[in-house]
Formats: structure tokens, C-alpha cells, sequence
């Protein structure tokens, strides 16, 4: 039987064999030279291996210190049960458990190195590289192609064990192609489109209004800048349009061509002589300044075709020109009532444009009157593209001036023969000038000087002058400036100029260099001249003395004098459908005068954008609309309503409405009927070009 053994003693066993292995001289040394180590080594360094082996050596290295850890639990475990043999029951204290092995590999790639590279010495026929290796192998064979230069050569494989052939199986059937019908969603669709680079134009339409545009480049070429070069397309587009703008202004067209006149049966007509805006033609703004527009200086109805009519755009006055300096440029645009839109032809100029006028005889020629006193005759039936049909030139019109007013004039024995269509022109400028242009085979127009007026120096017939003549006279420029040509409703070589003096010079074009008449019609200069349809001795004239006074051939004084607004008369024309009314324009208003009613104020005056100035207005051929044009640009077709049903006989109310007006003035009565009857050679109506 043996002893028990005693716990203390065993444990100063213990305590001693701790303290010997810590004194021992292998222990201190290794750690006083690892901790140096370990404080320079890296955390990512102390937990990564960085020994070099194989996979195989790290799969056996592990699998035995698997086996070492198991050995050394199985006798950690024996010595546990030894120890606690004889002794008082020990408290068990709680086994932790043994943390699984892990160890952490990293494989890192190695340099690449190349023992052996033999590039191929092949290369594809039909590039570049292919063509040149064959010019090379046919240099080497002439090169060799001698006698004592040849040498045994023979084809053969290497680095092959055996010549790889290409077998039946790789080999596909033949592609056949065929057209057939196939549906198409939308992603396909934007997987095809999404390769084209999309570009989003602005275009225009109708003053600010803007239409956003996408167009495709294919290639980096815009497709199509190509497409609408076409004349077929420009065609096609001009004519969609057209259709496109009848389905939002079919009644305003169907109102412009007179189809709904009104009915004389009615029960509630009222006469209100009422002004309706049925459209408003915009031009599209090209002035570098935002919200700026060249004026409307001028309006001419195609003769032959009533829904063609030219807009010239320029500057008609100077304190425009003060305001906007910027606006040195000038355009022509060709409208059609069918597309009140967008202009069907648009010329563009350097310089403002301040008239034109359409050729009676031609109706597809177009006079343009420039601001620097040049004068282009166009083709309109021609694209807009072409260059112009004729052009004045400075060795025959030396004046710099601007052009106010062109009149076409019948055809005289001195003119071209053979060639009726080739009517002359006469262009009258601010210089004081009226030329003559005769179109010719040739791109230039041949044009003479046919008058050159002076100031007047003394008092002429007409109205008296309230204001004293100069002492002094000015020297400076002693011509005056033609503001407007009319020409002799019956007398084709007669015509009639109105002068920045207020004066009227008659003329012919038989006698050049001297005028048949002149006349003191306005205190200041005279703008407007007008003869009556129903008369070709009754005319009117309007001027910047707030006036528009009626006229008649043989009377030198006026018949009747109009004055309502304390403002310019810019035009003033009779009506094309009443004998008694006629229609002037101020600076914000549009009044209708009717001299069976009243001669002190209008029967009506209109207002539409009161705070732009018109310019100008032009009758249509029905005479039942009106264009009138402002200084922004834009053109305002009115149309006539409520108006008076027009007389049977025409030219009795006039006469009527005449001595009616002139019963306060029994002298100038008596003159009028002196004259005698004042109408047209067995009745009728004529209307000149406006």
C-alpha cells in the first residue's frame, strides 16, 4: 500500500523546474533575439506564410501536424488522469476548447520567362502585309531564277508530328439569302438606332415659337443636310406643308378668297366696318440682338396668282435704326396663304430692302429695290439658290441712295422689240433721280438716267405755305428725295413723284430730263399717292402733315382734306370694293373713311398692337382683306366685316357723295362740275398695281 503523496511538495517541484528552464541559457537567448523581430515584422506579415513549397509539401506538412497535435492530447490526457490519483476531490474546471489549426497560403505568380519564341511568318493575302510578302517572294525566285544561282529547296512541316488538314466536318453548308417579313419592337429598334449619332435641331415656326428636330448621322455625315438639298424633297415638303397649315386655317383661307360673302338678306346686318385679324405672318428673326426684327417696308400681290404675295424687310426709319444699330441686313420673303407658316422662298441681302414690285407682264418676275440703290430682278418660279436674274450696275446707276419706289411701265416703240415680256422699270431713289432699267440678255440691267428733280424756288400752285422761306438758301444738297412713282391710270407714259418737299412732279417717259408739272400738295414731304378705281382724275395724297387730301386733274386745289389723328399718315389707298371709302394708316391705328357718312372723323379706327408702329398696308386683289405691316416684322392680314353692301352704280354715289361734301364751298363746286364727268371711258372700274 502506498503512500498518499503530498500536494505542496509537489507543487514546489513544479515551481522549481519552471524556474530552471527560465534561467537556462537557451531560453534567454532566443528571446531576447526574437522580440527585435517580431516588433519589425508587419501584422499582414506575422499571419501570412512566406515559405516557399510546393502544394503537395503544404497537403503533407499539414496532414503531420494533424497527427503531432493528436499525439500530444492523448498524453496530455494520460498525465491528467495521473496527477489525479490519491489526491482530494479537485474541482473540474472548465475545458476550453482547442482551436482548429488554419494556415494561410499565398501564392504570388511568378516572371514569365520566354525560352524560345519563333514568330509566324505567315500573313493574310488580301491585306496589306500579304500583298507585300508576294511582291517579296517573287523578287526572291527572279533573284534565283538563273542557272548557277538555283538551289535545291523542299517544303516541309516543323514542330508538327503530322500535317494538320482542315476535314469535311468543319466544313458549312452554302448560305442562302432571302427577303421575308419580320416583325419589329421598339427595343430592337433602339438597339439599331443607338450606333447613330442623334443630333436636335431647333427650327422656327411662327414668330418664338420653336419645333425641336432630331436628325442621325451616319458616319459623322448629317443625312439630312443631303436629303434637303433635293429639289424633289424641298417639293414635297413645301406641298406637306401646305396641306398640314389647311387643316388649322381653313376658314381664314376660305374668308381671304371671298367664298363666304356676305349674305344682303339677312335680318341683323349691321354696319360696323369692322377690321377681323385672320392671321399674322412672322418672319424668323436674323438680327444678332434677341427680339429684334428688320421692318415691313414694303408689300406687292402677285398679279396672275392672288395667294402670292412678296414682304420685303429693311429699315423704314431712322430712329429704328438709332435704337437697333445692329440690324444692317435685309430679306424678301415669298408667302402663300396656303402655308401662312413658313415663307415658300426667303432671299437674304447685306443690306436692308425698301421695295419691290412684281412684273405685270411677268408675274414670275420680282423688282427689289436695295438701301444702297441697287435693283435686282428675280425669278421666283426658280429655286431660292439661283443667283438673281439681273442686277444694276454702278457705271449706269452711280447714286448710293436708297431705292424708295419701282413701277413697271408698258412697252414703247423705243424699247427692245420681239421681246414683250421684257418690260422696263422705273426706280426711284432719295437722291433726287429716276432711272430706267431695261432688262437684257445679259445679268446686268441697262439703265439710264431719265429725271433728276431740283428744289423748288419760288411759290407753286396748290395748297399756300404757312411757313416763311428761307433767307439763306442751303447749298449743301440741293436735290430733293422721291418718297414715291405712280403711274397714269390711262396715260402709260405719264407717271407722278412725290418729294420729301411736300411738292408732286408730273412726268413722262417721252420727255427725259424735264417734268411736265409740279404741284405744292403738302406742307411736308408727301409719302402716298392713290387714284381712285372709279375715276382716273380722282386721287389722293397723303403726307407727314397729318393729311390726306383728295385731288382732282385740273383742279389745283384740293377737293377735300381728311385730318383726324395729330400724327403721320404713313399710306393711305381707296377701297377696291366702295367708291366712297378709303383706308389710311397712322402710326398705331387703321382708320376707314367713308364721304357718304362723315368727312371730320373716320367711321372706324382699328388697333392691333398698339405699342408697335405700322408701316405700310396693301390691298388684295378681291379687295376684301388687307396686309399691313409693322416695324416688328410682322404682317397682319385683316379682313373686312360688317361692311356697307357696295353700290350698284359705283361712280353716281361717288359723284353724289362729292358735291355733297363740297355744298360749304360753292367755287370749288362749280369747278367740279365744270370738269364734267370724271369716270373711266364708258364706265367701269380699273385698279392699278399698288
Amino acid at each position: 500500500m502506498c503512500r498518499p503523496l503530498n500536494k505542496d511538495y509537489r507543487a514546489a517541484d513544479f515551481q522549481q523546474l519552471s524556474q530552471l528552464i527560465r534561467n537556462h541559457p537557451l531560453m534567454k537567448t532566443t528571446t531576447s533575439e526574437q522580440l527585435p523581430m517580431q516588433k519589425l515584422r508587419s501584422p499582414e506579415y506575422r499571419t501570412k506564410c512566406v515559405m516557399r513549397a510546393s502544394l503537395d509539401d503544404i497537403a503533407l506538412g499539414i496532414n503531420l501536424f494533424k497527427l503531432h497535435l493528436g499525439g500530444d492530447r492523448d498524453r496530455e490526457r494520460d498525465t491528467a488522469k495521473a496527477e489525479t490519483v490519491g489526491f482530494a476531490p479537485a474541482v473540474r474546471k472548465s475545458a476550453k476548447p482547442t482551436a482548429t489549426p488554419f494556415i494561410k497560403v499565398l501564392l504570388r505568380k511568378t516572371p514569365l520567362v520566354v525560352l524560345f519564341e519563333r514568330p509566324s511568318m505567315t500573313a493574310e493575302a488580301d491585306s496589306e502585309e500579304g500583298r507585300q510578302v508576294l511582291a517579296d517572294n517573287r523578287r526572291y525566285e527572279q533573284l534565283l531564277a538563273g542557272t548557277d544561282k538555283s538551289r535545291r529547296t523542299v517544303d516541309s512541316e516543323t514542330q508538327t508530328i503530322s500535317t494538320l488538314l482542315k476535314s469535311r466536318l468543319v466544313n458549312t453548308e452554302r448560305l442562302h439569302t432571302d427577303q421575308v417579313a419580320s416583325y419589329v419592337s421598339n427595343f430592337e429598334m433602339f438597339d439599331t438606332y443607338k450606333d447613330l449619332e442623334a443630333s436636335t435641331k431647333s427650327v422656327q415656326v411662327q414668330g418664338a415659337q420653336q419645333m425641336e428636330v432630331t436628325t442621325y448621322r451616319v458616319g459623322g455625315v448629317d443625312q439630312f443636310v443631303g436629303i434637303n438639298k433635293l429639289p424633289s424633297f424641298r417639293l414635297a415638303l413645301m406641298l406637306t406643308m401646305r396641306i398640314l397649315a389647311s387643316n388649322v386655317y381653313e376658314p381664314e383661307q376660305r374668308r381671304f378668297r371671298n367664298m363666304t360673302p356676305p349674305d344682303p338678306l339677312a335680318e341683323d346686318v349691321k354696319f360696323r366696318y369692322r377690321l377681323r385679324l385672320l392671321w399674322r405672318l412672322s418672319a424668323p428673326a436674323s438680327c444678332p440682338l434677341p427680339g429684334t426684327r428688320q421692318a415691313v417696308t414694303g408689300i406687292s400681290f402677285c398679279p396672275s396668282n392672288g395667294d402670292i404675295f412678296a414682304v420685303s424687310y429693311g429699315i423704314y426709319t431712322y430712329a429704328q435704326l438709332g435704337k437697333q444699330p445692329d440690324i444692317s441686313a435685309g430679306h424678301v420673303y415669298v408667302w402663300n396663304i396656303k402655308n401662312p407658316v413658313n415663307p415658300e422662298r426667303c432671299y437674304n441681302y447685306s443690306v436692308p430692302v425698301v421695295t419691290l414690285q412684281f412684273a405685270p407682264a411677268a408675274p414670275q418676275l420680282l423688282a427689289i429695290g436695295l438701301h444702297n440703290g441697287d435693283v435686282q430682278v428675280r425669278d421666283i418660279s426658280q429655286p431660292e439658290d439661283q443667283p438673281p436674274l439681273a442686277s444694276s450696275q454702278r457705271s449706269s446707276s452711280p447714286h448710293f441712295e436708297p431705292v424708295t419706289s419701282i413701277k413697271w411701265i408698258q412697252r414703247t416703240d423705243g424699247d427692245v422689240p420681239g421681246e414683250p415680256d421684257l418690260t422696263p422699270l422705273l426706280a426711284a431713289s432719295q437722291s433726287g433721280a429716276i432711272t430706267k432699267y431695261q432688262l437684257i440678255n445679259s445679268p446686268h440691267l441697262l439703265g439710264f438716267q431719265h429725271q433728276y428733280f431740283e428744289r423748288a424756288e419760288a411759290e407753286l400752285e396748290g395748297i399756300p405755305l404757312q411757313c416763311q422761306a428761307q433767307r439763306v438758301p442751303l447749298l449743301a444738297n440741293r436735290h430733293v428725295q422721291c418718297l414715291e412713282l405712280v403711274l397714269d391710270p390711262l396715260q402709260t407714259d405719264f407717271y407722278y413723284v412725290l418729294t420729301d418737299e411736300g411738292t408732286m412732279y408730273k412726268c413722262s417717259t417721252n420727255y427725259p430730263l424735264q417734268h411736265l408739272e409740279q404741284r405744292q400738295v403738302h406742307e411736308t414731304p408727301a409719302v402716298c399717292m392713290d387714284f381712285s378705281p372709279w375715276s382716273p382724275k380722282l386721287y389722293l395724297t397723303c403726307g407727314s402733315d397729318w393729311c390726306i387730301r383728295i385731288w382732282m386733274g385740273g383742279i389745283l386745289l384740293p377737293l377735300i382734306t381728311l385730318q383726324h389723328h395729330l400724327s403721320p399718315v404713313h399710306c393711305a389707298r381707296w377701297s377696291r370694293t366702295h367708291s366712297t371709302i378709303l383706308v389710311s394708316l397712322s402710326h398705331s391705328t387703321i382708320d376707314i373713311w367713308d364721304l357718304r357718312n362723315s368727312t371730320l372723323k373716320p367711321v372706324s379706327s382699328t388697333t392691333i398692337d398698339a405699342r408697335i408702329d405700322y408701316t405700310t398696308f396693301c390691298f388684295s386683289h378681291c379687295g376684301r382683306c388687307l396686309a399691313v405691316g409693322n416695324e416688328a416684322g410682322n404682317l397682319l392680314m385683316l379682313a373686312f366685316e360688317d361692311m356697307p353692301f357696295p353700290p350698284h352704280f359705283q361712280y353716281r354715289q361717288l359723284k353724289r357723295a362729292l358735291f355733297k361734301a363740297l355744298a360749304l364751298d360753292p367755287e370749288l363746286l362749280q369747278q367740279v362740275k365744270s370738269v364734267g364727268s370724271f369716270s373711266y371711258p364708258g364706265g367701269g372700274k380699273h385698279t392699278a398695281a399698288q
